[in-house]
């Protein structure tokens, strides 16, 4: 996963610093995904973003996405941050973990089916 020091994003563009430049110009780069942090970490301490995969203790592979109609970072108590394909609630353990995410590989899910 790409970290820029500094984003911008203005006019539908994504704009990044040009590590390459001497006088740090900006460029447009909308190849970027701009990725959400939940504010949770997996078993290895490995941060955890909107659109990650993770194995859940159950075994199983689920996407990490917001509910927007709610919002927030918490999965357990209060509607927010859900494991797609759970109907009922998951409580965080800590024990989960990152094996992915949608963008850099997006049929790792219907391997885990």
């Amino acid at each position: 996963m790409y970290q820029p020091d500094e984003v911008m994003v203005g006019n539908g563009n994504i704009c990044i610093i040009d590590e390459d430049s001497v006088a740090g110009e900006w460029i447009v780069n909308n190849d970027i995904h701009l990725m959400q942090s939940t504010g949770l970490f997996d078993r290895n301490g490995k941060e955890v973003f909107v659109g990650d995969i993770v194995k859940c203790t159950r075994g199983c592979l689920h996407e990490v996405y917001l509910e927007k109609e709610y919002g927030g970072t918490f999965i357990g108590g209060m509607p927010a941050v859900y494991l797609k394909g759970l109907s009922e609630g998951y409580a965080w353990t800590g024990y989960e973990e990152i094996i992915g995410n949608i963008y850099e590989n997006k049929k790792i899910l219907e391997v885990g089916d």
